[in-house]
């Protein structure tokens, strides 16, 4: 029987930091106690997020920015965060094809898909919600849950290895002193998986390299990940998400080339590739959809390509895309590997985000987006 943590759970045993007061809003509630905070938009003019109670410009912080840092809170010893993101992010700093707001260079991620074995499904068939699962499979990596509600599109929740921001998971960041943690500011520029208040679901997963990128000169540049937040952020269907998607170059620099597969709470679902300079699309059309480690385009059959792949399928096609959250999680615990960092379904409908951290699927952290009206 899984462990559910709840924000009771987790504050009996957090240590205690300095941090603003919480006010009430959109973003993240514990499936079972609610702990609310400061959505997008205030009211009487105050500033819509809890105001810390020091000044932290000596750091070069904003209020926002340190309200977002002391919005740090560990979920899980692997370790998982979560963090609310208050302070602003610029979109041409992923449109100028930097994964990150500062520059600061990414870790070496390598290029070899054997090493990143990731696993990828939406089951849509269910009339109460569908449900989008994935496995990153990777090296060791402390996860962040970012929530996010920009003024100016949907708010969100993605899943960040912070390794890439230079943390490796060595010691408890909520023990820091916050001018050690502006790093993660830069955490909504590199979303490996995310899920928006829509119903959007999408990751990546990796691939090998093919032949040449689409390359149009009247076209601004984003990066692998900086396209998945651009579609969190601003598409609410899968018809909206490719049109943003097809409106830049994806640079893969720093990392694999990958193929993104999208989900959408209308039950619609595409998993798109990049060959020999051509852009695929291939339409989820019996009601589910998934994805692995090998191009659909460059292969005359899925079949046998991908044991993990063959799995999915079969799960999927047993239940006619349709499962429930537990038969989810079991099934990125079928597909699993030595080397899964984190299994988290995302519900499409609900909100329900559920987490499973370096395999430990005994123990789940079970969280949630709260979700627009649809």
């Amino acid at each position: 029987m899984s462990a559910i943590a709840t924000a009771a759970d987790r504050a009996s045993s957090r240590p205690t930091r300095a941090r603003g007061p919480r006010v009430s809003g959109r973003l993240l509630a514990a499936l079972l106690v609610v702990a609310s905070w400061a959505g997008a938009c205030g009211t009487g003019g105050a500033p819509a997020y809890p105001i810390p109670d020091q000044d932290y410009s000596h750091l070069g912080l904003s209020p926002s920015a340190a309200a977002t840092l002391l919005s740090l809170e560990k979920i899980d010893d692997y370790p998982l965060y979560t963090m609310h993101h208050y302070a602003e992010y610029d979109y041409s700093e992923y449109a100028s094809g930097r994964e990150v707001s500062s520059g600061r260079a990414l870790r070496a991620a390598g290029t070899d898909p054997a090493r990143w074995g990731c696993a990828l499904f939406a089951a849509l068939n269910d009339p109460n919600g569908g449900l989008y699962g994935r496995n990153f499979d990777w090296e060791f990596s402390p996860a962040l849950l970012l929530f996010a509600d920009p003024p100016d599109g949907y708010a969100s929740a993605a899943m960040v290895d912070i390794a890439y921001l230079g943390f490796d998971g060595s010691v408890d960041l909520t023990l820091q002193a916050l001018g050690d943690l502006v790093n993660l500011l830069d955490a909504p520029y590199i979303p490996f998986d995310g899920l928006n208040s829509a119903g959007l679901a999408v990751a990546m997963a990796a691939v090998p390299r093919r032949g040449n990128l689409p390359d149009d000169p009247h076209k601004d540049t984003v990066g692998s990940l900086g396209a998945i937040r651009v579609m969190l952020d601003k598409a609410a269907t899968v018809a909206e998400a490719l049109d943003l998607l097809f409106s830049y170059n994806i640079d893969f620099a720093g990392g694999p080339p990958v193929h993104y597969l999208i989900a959408d709470a209308s039950g619609d679902s595409v998993l798109v590739e990049y060959l020999e300079g051509e852009i695929h699309e291939f339409p989820g059309e019996i009601g589910w959809h998934l994805a692995t480690n090998f191009l659909i385009a460059a292969a005359d059959s899925t079949v046998g390509q991908c044991r993990r792949y063959d799995a999915v399928a079969a799960a999927l096609e047993a239940g006619a895309g349709s499962l429930h959250p537990d038969e989810a999680v079991n099934l990125l615990r079928e597909v699993s590997q030595s080397n899964t960092q984190w299994s988290v379904v995302y519900d499409l409908h609900s909100g329900d985000i559920r987490i499973a951290m370096g395999r430990d699927y005994d123990h789940l952290e079970v969280l949630r987006l709260e979700m627009d009206e649809q």
